[in-house]
Parts: structure tokens; sequence; C-alpha cells
């Protein structure tokens, strides 16, 4: 044995000596290649070394739940999420030592195992038991920043499922809205028909709209929310009340994100096909899934209608795609895309004609909208307690209009950079701060210089924020933050015919504040049928920066401010019975100022109007909601809102901009506005009933608004209220098929949501879904 081993030796000698000479052509690549086969090893020690949770997800019968949704969280911060498998299993990779919280969660149904704790290269297997529940038990990401449990925040957040939208039949993410306290969606008629929310008495361009964290509002807030399908939407989050001090301008008076679905389960695909009523029809399909690492999403949806009257017919065609890699959460990288390419014919107002100057149905004009979003993040985990992320958005919203009296375009452009740290600074306190550049533009047909030629109109944000996290005890969660913006508006060419001279480029400086703070004032036992009482409260300032013809119809450009709404809110959420029913009141109020309104002008010469910082309003009221799984078959839900707004007078004088007048109500505020849902499965069968109802507002005269007021015409009227009804089933069948249909509006009532536009009478659809595999 000896013998052989020396000469093994021998022969590898003389192999050396005979390649003396090559040897100093290949050492450098020899040491670079033992260089990169030792950091392989290491790297792949330091993978053999991490840490690992697993487990199984049951419900309260002791069967495995499949696609429950599984959060990892640290410090009270999400850091990943998975889908159970179809054994109701899932598996979490590539941890650090530390303790960890995990939260299971399946329609009806949640729980939570906190304290988890695993060391270097150890692995734990914890199995989570369901419990009913009608408390919201998510990780929200639009109400703090990098996301957070939504029973720690004291802001008031709703959020509504995908298997929620399913039961309710929404096509469309408006349809979702309307189960939301405290928001009132105004649509001008039929599918496809422009479409404003208002947040708690806001305007429609108060609130800003994120899809995936992408910001899509139009230059200057403004947003149509008719074309955003629920294909491939995850859940829908609603955050009321001022969210400037995250976000910056056009978070006045909340927040919509819109979250897509994520590949965090084994792969599965879904189809769908439906049609009904006025020529419907509407396919989807998609499928997400992970796979060693590598996460994959999409989604592709088209909806045809061709309406109820000549030139009302609609298509929308939208798009999702998400892809993420992360072998760890230490380091992830994602990207996100959307797109929407709608056309709507436009035959006007064809409804209430008070003051008769309905002129027939417009048989040519229809409106175009191409809206794309972009957005790659990059996110690295340097040690348990810093992590470091880099976000890159871009978006572009063009609107073609093609009319008979002549086609115009307005064109938005968005680029929006944020960079962030994150501190763990303890188990108890975690802080957020960053930079973020936000550049966006417009060029529109009516903003034009004094040769009538449209120019590109820029803005700039220059960004600093902060946010801080404590949780001093497991009852008391405050958030404090902070974020001070640097607004830089391009200048201005001169106009003429206004007699406006060139304008030079502005700068002004904005700080929003924002402070929210929940308390768990009782803790529930399972003996006692009243359960946990939490009293949560917020309180910020939110901004919304001038839009392009607010901007280009002032003769003073540099001292025109952004709108400013000052809000405070409190209430109390009450469980009952094992938190299987769950009763929220919250009271708030909102002053708004320095908002902008135009003044003068002629319609024949728009660059003659002329805006300023004149007006105040105020928004005060009560939301309440109701939320009850008394089993797991059947689901109740209901919410109510009252709302009391006011016309307060313009600065330095006793009067409000004509034709309103002090203390009046905000045009298409209802006083009162609520919504009901009951959700009934058995077995294979699933029933929904859901209604909406709205009480009368102050409204415009459909056809030339407060300018008919100029005429010597009345120009504001009371639009009665209605009640939306509709119905429901689905009943799903072997191998993944299931069959639906729904009935909307089947109290066939007559209304407008928007004076004028008459909105569907009784309606059907009826389709078949697929899904591989089969559940």
């Amino acid at each position: 044995m000896k013998s052989k081993v020396k000469s093994q030796r021998l022969k590898v000698g003389n192999q050396k000596l005979e390649s003396k000479d090559q040897e100093s052509k290949f050492t450098p690549g020899i040491h670079s290649a033992i260089r990169i086969a030792s950091l392989l090893v290491l790297l792949s020690g330091s993978v053999a070394r991490a840490a690992t949770i697993e487990g199984a997800v049951y419900d309260p019968s002791g069967r495995a739940v499949v696609g429950a949704r599984v959060s990892l969280l640290t410090s009270r911060t999400a850091l990943e999420e998975r889908e159970t498998d179809a054994s109701g299993r899932f598996r979490f990779e590539g941890l650090r030592a530390g303790t960890y919280t995990l939260l299971a969660a399946s329609p009806g149904l949640s729980t939570s195992s906190s304290g988890v704790e695993v060391v270097t290269g150890g692995a734990r297997t914890v199995d989570l038991h369901l419990q009913l529940s009608a408390v919201e038990q998510h990780v929200v990401v639009s109400a703090s920043l990098e996301g957070a449990l939504a029973p720690e925040v004291g802001a008031s957040i709703s959020v509504i499922t995908s298997s929620e939208m399913r039961d309710l039949g929404a096509q469309s993410v408006l349809d979702a809205l309307r189960q939301v306290p405290g928001v009132t969606v105004n649509q001008t008629g039929r599918r496809g028909g422009a479409t404003g929310v208002f947040i708690r008495g806001g305007d429609s361009n108060y609130n800003l709209v994120m899809i995936d964290g992408i910001e899509v509002n139009e230059f200057g807030g403004d947003f149509d929310f008719a074309p955003i399908a629920v294909d491939g939407v995850d859940r829908v989050e609603v955050t009321r009340g001022p969210e400037s001090a995250l976000y910056g301008s056009n978070a006045v008076t909340g927040v919509v994100n819109i979250v897509s679905q994520r590949g965090e389960g084994p792969p599965q695909f879904s189809a769908l096909a439906e049609a009904g009523s006025f020529t419907t029809r509407r396919f989807a399909a998609g499928g997400s899934g992970l796979t060693r690492g590598v996460s994959w999403a999409f989604d592709g949806s088209r909806l045809d209608s061709g309406g109820v009257v000549p030139n009302d017919w609609y298509r929308n065609q939208s798009a999702f795609l998400g892809l993420g890699f992360s072998r760890s959460p230490r380091r992830q990288l994602n990207f996100h895309f959307y797109g929407d390419a709608n056309d709507a014919g436009a035959p006007g107002p064809f409804g209430s004609d008070p003051d008769h100057l309905f002129a027939g149905i417009d048989a040519e004009s229809r409106d175009k909208q191409n809206l794309f979003g972009y957005q790659g993040s990059y996110a690295e985990e340097f040690s348990s307690r810093f992590r470091q992320v880099v976000t890159g958005s871009v978006t572009t919203n063009d609107y073609y209009f093609i009319s008979p009296f002549g086609d115009s375009f307005s064109n938005n452009l968005r680029g929006v950079l944020n960079t962030r740290s994150e501190v763990s600074i303890s188990d108890r306190d975690f802080l957020v701060a960053g930079f973020e550049y936000n550049r966006e533009q417009i060029r529109n047909t009516y903003i034009t210089n004094s040769n009538s030629v449209p120019y590109l109109l820029p803005r700039t944000s220059l960004a600093y924020f902060a946010e801080n996290r404590w949780s001093p005890s497991g009852r008391l969660f405050v958030i404090a933050g902070l974020r001070a913006d640097d607004l830089r508006t391009g200048g201005l060419p001169p106009d003429s015919s206004a007699s406006r001279p060139s304008l030079p480029a502005s700068s002004i400086v904005k700080v929003n504040p924002r402070l929210s703070a929940a308390y768990l004032a009782r803790k529930g036992t399972a003996t006692n049928p009243i359960g946990a009482t939490r009293v949560h409260g917020s309180f910020g300032t939110g901004i919304r920066a001038p839009n392009g013809f607010e901007l280009a119809f002032d003769n003073n450009n540099p001292s025109l401010k952004p709108e400013k709404n000052v809000s405070f809110d409190s209430g109390v959420e009450q469980r009952f019975f094992s938190d299987r029913a769950v009763v929220d009141v919250t009271y708030f109020y909102s002053r708004f100022e320095d908002q902008i309104v135009v003044l003068g002008g002629s319609l024949t010469h728009l660059s003659t109007f002329t805006s300023a910082n004149l007006g105040n309003s105020r928004a005060r009221g009560m939301e309440l909601s109701i939320r009850c799984q008394p089993a797991r078959s059947i689901r109740l839900e209901g919410g109510y809102t009252l709302l009391g707004t006011s016309i307060l007078a313009l600065d330095n004088t006793n009067v409000a901009l004509s034709p309103f007048q002090v203390g009046q109500p905000l045009v298409r505020r209802p006083r009162n506005s609520g919504f009901s849902g009951v959700t009934w499965q058995r077995g294979r069968l699933t029933l929904n009933t859901n209604a909406y109802f709205r009480g009368r507002v102050l409204d415009l005269e459909p056809n030339d608004g407060t300018f008919a007021c100029e005429l010597g015409l009345p120009c504001l009227f009371t639009n009665k209220g209605y009640t939306l009804a509709n119905a429901g089933f689905s009943y799903r069948l072997p191998r993944g098929v299931e069959i639906y249909g729904r009935l909307d509006n089947f109290l066939n009532q007559k209304y407008e949501e928007s004076f004028g536009y008459p909105a569907l009478r009784l309606n059907f659809l009826t389709g078949i879904r697929l899904t591989f595999p089969a559940e």
C-alpha cells in the first residue's frame, strides 16, 4: 500500500516537472479558480448554516388548509410570505438566527405564533392551527413603510382580498371600493364611464393611487378608477386619512394600494370566460408559482361591452406581471409591470336634463387611454438589524379624446427613485429613513404658449423622510413619521392672449408630519363573550401640488401653493366571541386649506382663467363597520358613514366662490351611505348578496356644469339617493371547474350615480372558471 502511494506521488511529481514551463502561464487562472471555488464553498456553507422554519397549517377540524397565506415577521416587520401547498405545508429558508413571528390566514380563519426562535444552522417545525376570526389579520404595506400588521396601525385601514372580490362578483376595483366605509364611488353611468373616488369628504384628486407601489396618478393627482380590473389583483388596501408623511403629494385624504398576485406557492394556473347583458364579454387567464427562489405571476384580461345607447361601447385590456428572486430574506430582487389599454365611446349625459340643454346622443366622441407602469426593487440585508432597499419606477398615462369639436390629448410621465434604510433598533423599535426623487411632467392640448403650441410642464420633488415604529409593550403601538418635500416646478412660457409674462421656475418646501397609535385596552378570553378592545387614532397632514391647468392659468405662478389637509381621527374596535365578530366606530375631522379656485375666464379662451389659493372647506363624520364570522360557512359584513361637509369662506372674505355659498355641502359627497354583504358556503356551493346605498347629494348640471349659472340658468341640483342590490352564486365542479352567475341591480332601480348619467338597470353575468391543478 505504501509503495503504491509512493509511486503515485512520484508520478505526480514528474508531471509537475514536465509542465513547469506551462505552469507560469496558467498559475493566475488556477489561483482565481481556487479563490472562486473557495468562495462558493463558503457561500454554500453559509447557506447550509442558515436557519429554516417549516410546518403545516390546519383548520379548526384538523384538516390541512391549502392555499393559506403564511407571513414571516421579525421586529414586527414582514420579511416574506408563502402559500401552503396541496398538503397544507410551508417552508422558509435562508434565515438568520433570531426570533420570528408567523401569521397564517385563510378566508374566515387566522392565527399567529410568536417567539419562534431558530439558531444558526437549525430548523424549527411549527404547525399553525387556524381559528374562526372576523379580524383582518393582514400585513399592509400602504399604511407604514415596509409593512405592518393592520391591528398594530392606528390609522383606519380596510383590506379587500381576492376571495372577497370574487364573492362580490366584482369586475373592477371600483366595485370593491363600494364596500369600504368612508369611501364614495362616483361613476358616470355605464361600464367604462369616468370614475372618481371621494375618501372622507376629500376631492377625487386627493387620493394617492398605487399599483404594486407604482404611483399612477396624473400630474396634479387626478385618477380614473374605471379601467382597473380585479383580474390578477391579490388585495386592495385603502388607508383613510392623510399620508403625505409617507408618500408626499396626492396622499391628501387617503391611499389606495392595489397589490397584484405573487408567486408564493406551487405553480397554479387559472382562466375564466363570462358573458352577460348588453353584449358584455370578459376573458382572463393567469398563473403564479415559486420555483427554487424564483417567483413569478402573470395575468391578462379583456372586457367588452356594447352599452345601452349608441356610442356606449367599451373595451378594456389589462395585464400584470411580477417576477422575483430570493433564496433567502437577506437578498431580494423584484420586478412589477402593469399595463392597461382601454377605448370607450362617450355618448355624453342622456339622463336628467333640468335646464333642457340636451342636444342628443353624441355619436362620435370617444376616449382612449394607455396606462403603463414598471418597477424594479432590490433589498439587501447587511445584518440582522440593518437592511437597505432601493426602488425605481416609471409610469406613463396617456389620454386621447376624439371629438367632433376637435381631438385633444394629455400625456403624463412620472419617474420615481426611492432608497431607504431600515434599522431594527431593538425588538420593540424599528426605524426607516430615506430619500426620494420624484419627477413628473405633463403635455396637454390646452396648456399652450402664446403660439398655441403645447409645451412640456415638469415638476420635481426631492424628499427626505423618516418613520419610527415603537412598541414599548405588547399592547401599545406607536408610529411617527415626517417627510419634507422640495417641490420644484419648471418655468412657464409667456401667453400673450392672457397677458401672462414668462414665469420663472419656482420651488417650495412642504413638511408633513404623521402620528398614529393603537392601544389594546383589554385582552379577550375564550370564556368571555366580550373580547379584546383596541383604541386607535391618528393625526397628520396631506398636500396636493397644483395640476397643469392650475399652473398654466395662474398669473403669479411662484405664489401658487399646494392644497393642504389637516386631519385627525379616533376610534374604538371591539371584538366579541373569540374574534368571531368585530365592530369598529371611528370619528374623523378634516380641514382643507389653500384650496385652489379658478377665477374669471371664458370657455372660448381658456388661458384667460386665473387660479389662486383662496378656498377652504371642512369634512367630519363617523364610520361604522361590522364583520361577523359565526361559522366558517357564513360571513356577514356591513358599514355606515355619516358625513358632514361644508364650504367655508374664501380667505379674507365672508363669501364662497360663486355659484356656491358658505355652509353648502361639497358636491357629490353624501351625508349618508353604507353597504352590507352576506356570503354563505355549503360544500361546493357559495351564495352571496350585497347592497350599497347612498343618500341624496348636491350635484352639477350635467351638460355645462357651473357655466350654466353664467348663462342665467340653475347649475346646482339635488341628486336623489339610491340602493344598488346584487346577488350571485358559484358552484365548484370536479377537476377544478367552477360555474358562477351574477344578477346586478336586481331591484331594477333607476338612478344616476352622477347627475345626468343613468346607471345600468337590471343586468346579469354568467361564466366558467378553470383552475389547474384543481384544489
